[in-house]
């Protein structure tokens, strides 16, 4: 498993994401609710992630033996790279440069439109909700790709 995280200053989205590249969970939570995102997931406090979910649900207790914590290197990663250390993850940085962009098609690949919407281009539609756990989510696929292609 997989757990991406897109930092912010306001808020951060994270995913869960299995060795294939498919998302068990995510969502979004704000900055000054790490502290708690970060104990939640080092004592495997899966109703206290709950709270956090934006994109499928915790209906069973998902595996978090993490393979890798993979986190943004843009704003606000100094915050929680300091909380994901004390928490005893390892953390590596990726670069994040157009995940939001890689989101937008990821949300509407779990979300596909309906009706004339499905007539306007995916570039031109902006999805209805925030999008940074899907950010956390294209970290880690651009991760494993750049680790495919070693």
């Amino acid at each position: 498993m997989f757990l991406g995280i897109d930092p912010g200053r306001d808020k951060s989205g994270w995913a869960l994401v299995d060795d294939e590249g498919n998302l068990c969970v995510s969502g979004i939570f704000r900055t000054e609710d790490a502290p708690c995102f970060f104990d939640a997931l080092a004592q495997t406090s899966f109703p206290s992630l709950e709270r956090f979910v934006l994109e499928n649900a915790l209906n069973e207790a998902p595996d978090l033996s993490l393979s890798e914590l993979l986190m943004g290197d843009g704003t606000g990663k100094e915050f929680l790279l300091s909380l994901a250390q004390s928490a005893s993850f390892g953390v590596k940085l990726v670069p994040e440069r157009e995940t939001t962009l890689s989101a937008r098609m990821l949300y509407w690949r779990l979300h596909p439109p309906r009706g004339l919407w499905r007539l306007v281009s995916t570039k031109l539609r902006v999805p209805p909700r925030d999008i940074d756990d899907l950010a956390a989510w294209a970290i880690v696929l651009r991760y494993r790709e750049t680790q495919s292609k070693k």
